[in-house]
Parts: structure tokens; sequence; C-alpha cells
């Protein structure tokens, strides 16, 4: 069976009318666990059926939805005043949050995000940096062995805090680290790029599913799997709702040589989402199954199999975003410094 409460509610909104008191408290705790309160709303309001929604609950709903849209406003407000700064010159890519917004996916309304992910070429960083610190925004304060792992294995450097405004921007330079086993070169990504606002870019609609189930992987983190794989599900829904449309985007996977990886955070996103997919597919790989079962037990009943399944995906992530060679000498570093902190 699939998931109850919250997880009932995004798959079948119109079963709102058979949830009581008692249970619109854990949907409304759920909501808030996973950060899918605001989309909730959005999706009882697209279904229209929000009115059918207790009034008392109707507030946190309508409060979540309007936090998202403040949200969303400052950082549209923000991004402008960046893409002031930066050289016309450059081309700057919104990912994620900040992109689903500005490129109108189904996935946006209701949905909460706080910084502001930005992609430009790495010949570009420098500079782009420079002007980002000319405008207010300060690098984060990190030690040197962390500021080596920015700059030489990651994808993105230290996150940028504004002096004043203390909103944060993640500058990146390609949508998964350079030593991954499963790199993806930007200028495949740049290649295919959609202007949604002057001198603003997004991901193609394919690429963006795509780098959306990635991130999935490489995050790691059991907490937000379920939003995460909410977003998917929409994403897919809205631009490969069919079989065509599906075949083309294993295609695309597959020529960024991340196809596993999509098959098995898709399988696992319409296992929860999709009235019309198996919750338990047999057939499924052992990544996907581990996810869903990592999922569903961060938001439900802890278990032991799912803080297993929970593990194991966090492990996988690692083990995409690092080879072993410098995978475990990082985590041995890591753990020391769990046990003997460095001070100031």
């Amino acid at each position: 069976m699939p998931p109850a409460g919250l997880i009932a509610l995004l798959r079948n909104p119109h079963g709102v009318s058979g949830i009581t008191d008692a249970q619109w408290n854990d949907v409304v705790e759920q909501g808030r666990r996973t950060q899918l309160l605001g989309q909730l709303a959005a999706r009882l309001r697209q279904a229209g059926v929000f009115d059918q929604v207790l009034p008392a609950v109707q507030r946190h709903l309508a409060l979540a939805e309007l936090t998202s849209r403040r949200r969303g406003e400052a950082a549209s407000w923000e991004l402008k005043g960046m893409r002031r700064a930066i050289d016309p010159a450059t081309t700057v890519v919104l990912l994620k949050g900040c992109a689903y917004a500005a490129a109108g996916d189904a996935n946006a309304p209701g949905r909460l995000f706080s910084d502001v992910d930005l992609m430009v070429r790495r010949q570009d960083l420098e500079s782009v940096e420079s002007s980002l610190i000319s405008v207010g925004w300060k690098p984060s304060r990190v030690n040197d062995y962390d500021l080596a792992y920015y700059r030489n294995w990651m994808h993105e450097v230290p996150p940028m805090e504004h002096v004043r405004r203390h909103t944060v921007v993640d500058l990146h330079h390609a949508v998964n680290p350079p030593v991954s086993r499963f790199y993806i070169n930007p200028e495949q990504l740049f290649d295919h790029l959609a202007e949604v606002l002057p001198g603003i870019f997004v991901l193609s609609a394919t690429d963006r599913v795509i780098h959306c189930a990635l991130h999935l992987l490489q995050e790691g983190e059991p907490k937000k799997l379920i939003r995460d794989l909410f977003d998917l599900y929409l994403l897919v829904q809205q631009h490969h709702n069919t079989d065509q449309g599906r075949i083309q985007l294993r295609q695309r996977a597959r020529a960024l040589g991340v196809v596993q990886l999509v098959d098995a955070a898709l399988g696992a996103a319409l296992g929860f989402f999709d009235n019309t997919h198996p919750v338990v597919d047999q057939d499924a790989s052992w990544l996907q199954h581990c996810v869903s079962r990592a999922a569903r037990g961060a938001i439900g009943t802890s278990s032991v199999a799912g803080e297993l399944a929970g593990t194991a995906v966090l492990a996988h992530s690692h083990w995409m975003k690092m080879p072993l060679r410098l995978l475990l000498p990082h985590l041995a570093h890591k753990t020391w410094l769990g046990w003997f902190p460095e001070k100031d």
C-alpha cells in the first residue's frame, strides 16, 4: 500500500474529505518536516478541494504558501541585482528552486527554497565571485582543508552570504563534481539552455529533470528525499508524460552517462506519487528499493530496514561524488575532526 497521510494526499488530493482531525495533525507535521506543506496547499488548490480542508488547517497551508511566495520574490529581487553586477557577456544559469520558479515548472507553486543557485562556466568563476563580492556577497569562512575540498574536487565554491541581508548564493561551475564517476561536462548542458529572463538561463526541460534525479541521489539525505521525489514526479508529468517523452528522457540520460541513476530515481518517484504505477516494483534496482524505503522511513515510523536503507543511500551519494582514493581519506579526516574538533 502507498504511504498514508501526506503522501496519500499528494497522490490523490481528492481524498481530502476522508482525513480526520487527528490525521490532519500528522499531515501538517509531516508537511513541515519534509518542507512540502506549501506544495500540498498548491496541490489541493489545483484539484479544487482546498475549501474542503478544516479552516484551522487552511491557515497552516496558506501560511506555507505565503512563505514560499515571499521567498521567491526575495530571490527574484536578489537575482536581478546579481545579474546587473556580473559581466553581461557571462552566461548565468539558474539551478534547482530558482530555476523551477523562473521556468514556471509544475513543482514551483508552494515550493520552499532559501538559497539562490547559480551556474557559470568554470573559466568565469573567478570574475563572477569578484563581481558578487563587490556588491556585498562574502565567501563563507572555511578552513584550508575545506577550501581545497571545494576548489579541487567539488562542483561549487563555498556558499556566499550577503553582508546585510544574509541571503545565500551557491555558485556552481557544474551540476556534479569533476571527480565524480558520473561527471557531466557542463558544455553538454550549456548547449541546450533556455532563456527565461533577460540574460538569465535555465537548463532545458529534459536536463532539469535529469539534474533533479541526479541531485536527489547526490544529496543522499533521507529527510530530503520525499520532497525531491515529488519534484521529480511533477517535472516528469509536466515534460515527459508520454511513452515517447520517457524514451527521449532516457536517451538524453544515456547520452550524459547517468541513465541508471535516472531510472532508479524516477522509479522511486513514480512508486510514491503515480496512482498508475506499482508502489513496489519487483524488477526495480537495489538503489530504487533503497531510495523508496529510506524516503518512507524518513516520513513514517523509523525501522531498522529504513535506517539501513538511508545509510545505503547516503553511502551511495558519497560513492557517486568521489573515487575511493579521495573519498576514504576525506571521510577519515572528517571522522577525526568529529572526535577532535579544531580550535579557533
